[in-house]
């Protein structure tokens, strides 16, 4: 036992022992540490419970929280230590895999098999090698602590056990609001044990369930209460529909993990009549009629290992929460594998078992090629492990890999366009905003950095359009504070006669219509649509600032001016004739 349990050790520093030098990087590190106010002060504990992971009330992650706060008080912002302390859960971890998959295969060997895929495979790099990936490892450790006492309670019938396992499942609600789903994999397992009464069985669930109410309770006493969903239902069935081509990719990885990336993620399919969405629904409807025909040579087991990896992915399958890294894109991140892939590992080893089985009776190929070929797998998996985790010293060479396979991944573009600000390259950052702008148009922080490196850049103007392009909510005061940096040099421009074109003039108006000078914009507008008259933003404010001052001639000429040109959509001359109904009206 103790020799399984140092090669699991020795294989996990192994894998990942290269990431350790790794730096703060700029997206959930700066947020959840570098910039986290509430780690910084042992004082603050009371806080860490009474707000959302990332200041808001969708999240809710106290005991990550805490172990940032515990390392900053002892290690301040040395990253190394919050590296370390991440590797030392996913190996601690790899040895609960390791006694949580002996009791369920009943099989020791097995079990230490499982433990050591799950320990050296590439699949987990994400959760490990980046910081705020604690919340992930924790909510695992607890996971399978649960589990674990679960079982000997079930067995033994001793109360202590089943308290342990209680207190554990509620840490790792506190960890990770996906740890909700333990209860429901515990019931599958359960269904398939005919030595005990139902009764007994449930009753020995609703333990969890009292939990989870509590869980709930506490999250209802602080505001915490929010999550992201779709309320068309059209939605949702592509939002699942996109997850399930997601999952095909993810089993792939699990045996061929070339192509391993930082937030990962895929397209929302906008329509069944798509060939990828298409395509994913034939794979699956293929796959259950495979189930069905093969039912019954199927074991109950496989069917509670399938049963507990869709479990696992409920949580981010778009159907109880969106999932997603900006407008139009579901993330398919790989970190959704870790806890995942425990029940997927047991089946590859109860299968490789099955096929060595299978050689030794009938003789088809020298074991020694088997051991061999099996020995080549690991070691490859291995080497993909080593590589993700030099990757992910650097956050470069991380977010570049990224861009190589999705560079219309706004948050990577985002994140690439900060990085480049802390270098202090600004062009080269203003194209990555402008990406990030691009890929998700309805982003007001994207507009807002873009317009900010524009006009570092001395393109006042184009940055001020940047800055106006949305309406920038709870970034308010840092646009305002940008603008007024910025007007003074415009305004500078203008006296030494710098000619702006149709759009140039169409920014200062929309600017000065969202400070309140009316005179001002209305002058911009109009300087704006002598330049170019076939400009329907152009006349829609003009028309909509001559109607608030009650300038009924000209509102209605400026919406007549609208009405004779052949460019506007069917929706856009229903919005004029409205306007001008109302002003016929007065």
């Amino acid at each position: 036992m103790f020799l399984r349990i140092a090669t699991i050790v020795v294989l996990g520093f192994l894998a990942f022992g290269c990431m350790l030098p790794a730096p703060f990087k700029t997206m959930d590190d700066r947020i959840s540490i570098v910039d986290n106010p509430v780690i910084k002060s042992v004082s603050n504990i009371s806080g860490v419970f009474r707000e959302g992971y990332f200041h808001d009330q969708f999240y809710y992650r106290p005991l990550v929280n805490l172990s940032f706060m515990e390392e900053y008080r002892f290690f301040g912002l040395r990253s190394f230590f919050y590296n370390f302390d991440n590797l030392i859960l996913h190996i601690l971890n790899a040895i609960l895999v390791f006694f949580l998959a002996s009791r369920l295969c009943g099989c020791v060997s097995l079990g230490f098999w499982t433990g050591l895929l799950f320990v050296l495979h590439p699949v987990q790099w994400e959760a490990v090698c980046n910081i705020p990936g604690r919340a992930i490892l924790l909510s695992t450790f607890f996971v399978l602590s649960t589990f674990i006492l679960f079982l000997e309670f079930y067995k033994s019938r001793r109360s202590p056990q089943l308290v342990l396992a209680m207190i554990t499942f509620f840490l790792g609600l506190l960890s990770k609001e996906s740890t909700g789903v333990l209860p429901a994999v515990l019931f599958v397992y359960l269904a398939f044990d005919k030595t005990k009464p139902w009764l007994r069985k449930t009753g020995d669930l609703s333990a969890f369930l009292v939990v989870i109410g509590l869980y709930g309770l506490l999250r209802y006493y602080f505001g915490i209460t929010k999550v992201y969903h779709a309320d068309d239902p059209n939605m949702l069935v592509l939002g699942f529909v996109t997850f399930l081509r997601s999952v095909i990719t993810d089993l792939r990885l699990f045996v061929l993990p070339l192509d391993l990336h930082f937030d990962r993620c895929l397209e929302f399919f906008m329509s069944l009549s798509y060939p990828p969405a298409i395509l994913s629904l034939v794979f699956w409807a293929f796959f259950l009629v495979v189930l069905c025909v093969f039912r019954r040579s199927i074991s109950g087991f496989v069917f509670f290992l399938m049963s507990w990896f869709a479990l696992e992915l409920l949580p981010v399958s778009q159907l109880i929460t969106g999932i997603g890294v900006g407008t139009g894109h579901v993330s398919t991140a790989e970190h959704f594998l870790y806890l995942a892939s425990v029940p997927v590992l047991i089946g590859m080893v109860t299968a490789a078992r099955w096929g060595f089985e299978i050689n030794t009776k009938r003789a088809l190929v020298n074991p020694v090629i088997l051991k061999f070929l099996v020995g080549g797998f690991l070691g490859f998996l291995l080497l993909i492990s080593v590589e993700q985790s030099i990757y992910a010293v650097s956050e470069f060479s991380m977010l570049e890999r990224s861009l190589a396979f999705e560079p219309n991944n706004p948050r990577i573009q985002g994140a690439m366009g900060l990085w480049y600000v802390s270098k202090g390259d600004i062009p080269d950052a203003a194209k990555h905003f402008k990406a990030a702008a691009l890929a998700e148009p309805l982003n007001p922080i994207y507009h807002i950095s873009l317009g900010t490196a524009l006009c570092q850049q001395g393109k006042w103007i184009e940055g001020l359009g940047q800055l106006v392009a949305l309406d920038p909510g709870k970034y308010a005061d840092m646009v305002t504070r940008q603008e007024q940096l910025t007007m003074p040099h415009i305004l500078e421009q203008i006296r030494q006669g710098k000619k702006f074109d149709a759009k140039g003039w169409m920014i200062l108006g929309i600017y000065y219509a969202r400070i309140g000078h009316v005179e001002e914009a209305i002058s911009a507008f109009v300087k704006s649509a002598d330049l170019n008259p076939l400009q329907w933003d152009v006349w829609m404010n003009l028309a909509s600032l001559y109607e608030a001052r009650q300038n009924w001639p000209a509102a209605r000429a400026a919406y007549q001016k609208l009405l004779e040109g052949s460019h506007l959509a069917d929706y856009q001359k229903e919005i004029v004739l409205s306007h001008l109904a109302v002003i016929k009206a007065r």
